[in-house]
């Protein structure tokens, strides 16, 4: 393993543009073990970028970071919420938080790969608004999302750009602009919608306010018995009507909605010293066995096997990494 690993840090460091190294400390790969990612940010941030020109890829996992891949040179692909995106060259997707995805490599090329904490975006109500429209991954291309892509690829260079050149205050300026892409694509979200683009439609504008509350309550009693009658009511329009407009507003139904809400406090919760019966009922689960049926489908572990892998991480490359000569 240390001859591989050596091999490895060497390539990275022969194939890496000047300019594309790491402004801190020599960052050569991902700390994953059973399928949980511990994010390596720079240290004192909630960031690292990472220009990427491995070969190898990265069997099945998750973190608590978003991920953003953009393709500089040739394709990528990668394999996330049992979907396969293959990218080309320009092309930029995004991972939400807590996604199980893969992957899987490139004999050549280069491409730029964000991990973010997006936790201090947390304390906005308009972000908690948008986060279930980012819940699925989602591919920007030229073709796909021409205006939208345009407008985005060159905030994403433009991070990449203060990250490397590392002056002062980039953290703070990344993360300005970072808010602005997301504000980019809920704009252009709402827009496509039927009942949401509210420019000129007073209606819809009421519509995205009730729903817009609707979330934030959701977040602050995901934990509680909420049932899809009740978050109907709370909008004032009868449960067939609702099912159809929350998942226009949000890509989702309100059941995963909440279900997706309760996993990821219990994620929280699973570093802390809380038993798994106690967390179970925290986060607003009726019992065990529907607690870790839900958990196993958005992490691919049991609440038991995450929190063992919370436990035992130690700083090594990836356990994954597939190496071209073996």
């Amino acid at each position: 393993m240390d001859d591989r690993l050596a091999r490895h840090k060497q390539y990275a460091r022969d194939n890496t543009p000047a300019i594309y190294r790491q402004p801190v400390s020599e960052y050569y790969g991902r700390k994953v073990k059973d399928s949980v990612e511990e994010v390596d940010y720079i240290p004192g941030t909630h960031l690292r970028i990472w220009y990427n020109i491995q070969h190898e890829g990265y069997e099945m996992h998750h973190h608590s970071a978003t991920e953003i891949i953009l393709c500089v040179d040739k394709g990528y692909t990668v394999f996330a919420d049992s979907r396969t995106y293959v990218l080309q060259k320009g092309d930029i997707l995004f991972i939400p938080p807590n996604i199980l995805h893969r992957l899987l490599g490139s004999p050549e090329g280069a491409r730029f790969i964000f991990l973010f904490d997006l936790s201090p975006f947390e304390q906005f109500r308009d972000f908690a608004t948008i986060a279930p429209i980012m819940n699925a991954p989602l591919l920007l291309s030229e073709n796909s999302h021409s205006e939208l892509y345009r407008s985005i690829y060159e905030r994403m260079i433009r991070i990449t750009d203060l990250y490397f050149e590392n002056r002062g205050m980039w953290e703070f300026e990344i993360y300005s602009i970072l808010m602005n892409v997301y504000w980019l694509i809920a704009q252009d979200h709402y827009a496509r919608t039927d009942n949401f683009a509210y420019a000129d439609k007073p209606g819809n504008k009421k519509n995205y306010e009730k729903f817009s509350s609707l979330l934030l309550y959701v977040s602050e009693h995901f934990a509680e018995d909420l049932t899809l009658d009740e978050a109907a009511e709370y909008v004032g329009f009868s449960k067939y009507h609702f099912t159809r407009l929350f998942k226009e507003y949000t890509g989702m139904t309100f059941y995963d909605h909440l279900v997706s809400k309760r996993v990821q406090a219990a994620q929280k919760l699973l570093g802390t010293d809380a038993s798994i019966t106690d967390i179970s009922f925290r986060t607003g689960f009726n019992s065990l066995t529907s607690f870790s049926r839900s958990f196993r489908k958005y992490t691919g572990l049991s609440p038991s096997e995450y929190r063992q892998t919370l436990e035992s991480f130690e700083g090594h490359i990836s356990q994954f990494t597939r190496f071209d000569d073996e």
